[in-house]
């Protein structure tokens, strides 16, 4: 063989080992897919074409991410309010725009009153500006568990004693931090809500032990009786 021989022998296993390396590269440059990024597609398909609820879920989405990466986790327990209060037309007294208050609840201990549920769930609650008792609710609530990949979208369509809807929603979100949005109608006699999307971020404590917000139990601070000599 002369130089010239060996030259093109040398290219051609040059070539093979960059085309391997390539493909080598190829089969192991993508990551394992998280629970996180799981459960955004279940909710985007859960989603499907309807705007508002694309529009909630990618709201989800993205602070899903964002609290992820910046491992932002114990953000806020017990009753948190959502980051901004969601923009609501056709309620209100005489304005075109009104806010409504949404909040979610992480489970605390005691008897269920309508404003927590058991450990490692939580309550999501919308409070509309508008006077009155809603007749029908058309909210939707998006969640997603960062830490277990847990995720669901639900309406809320709990009831009150007195069978008119309770704009509330009771999900087993597992401990963790749960980022949720919420969005949908609600409708009053005489009025008829549309709320646009909003989130919120809630950490949900897996018992009283670990939770700060958990009611603490009373301490003995009496005094320990002292001995006395003699008796």
């Amino acid at each position: 063989m002369n130089g010239k021989t060996f030259a093109r022998l040398a290219a051609v296993a040059a070539a093979c080992g960059l085309s391997a390396a390539a493909t080598l590269g190829s089969a192991t440059a993508e990551p394992a897919e998280s629970p996180i990024d799981t459960a955004i597609e279940q909710l985007t398909a859960t989603a499907g074409t309807d705007p508002a609820a694309r529009e909630g879920v990618g709201s989800l989405a993205n602070t899903a991410h964002l609290i992820s990466a910046a491992k932002l986790d114990h953000v806020a327990g017990g009753f948190t309010p959502f980051w901004y209060q969601a923009p609501t037309f056709g309620c209100g007294p005489n304005v075109p725009i009104s806010l409504t208050a949404v909040a979610g609840n992480a489970g605390v201990p005691g008897p269920d009153r309508g404003i927590a549920g058991e450990y490692a769930t939580v309550r999501f609650q919308a409070t509309p500006n508008q006077p009155g008792f809603p007749i029908s609710s058309g909210l939707t609530v998006a969640w997603l568990n960062t830490g277990n990949g847990r995720s669901g979208v639900m309406p809320l369509d709990e009831r009150t004693e007195f069978d008119t809807p309770a704009l509330t929603k009771t999900v087993d979100s597992g401990p963790g931090t749960v980022v949720a949005s919420m969005w949908g109608t609600i409708a009053y006699p005489g009025a008829n809500c549309v709320m646009a999307p909003t989130v919120g971020v809630i950490t949900v404590y897996p018992n009283p032990l670990t939770d700060p917000y958990a009611p603490k139990p009373p301490s003995d601070d009496r005094p320990v009786p002292r001995s006395v000599p003699g008796n």
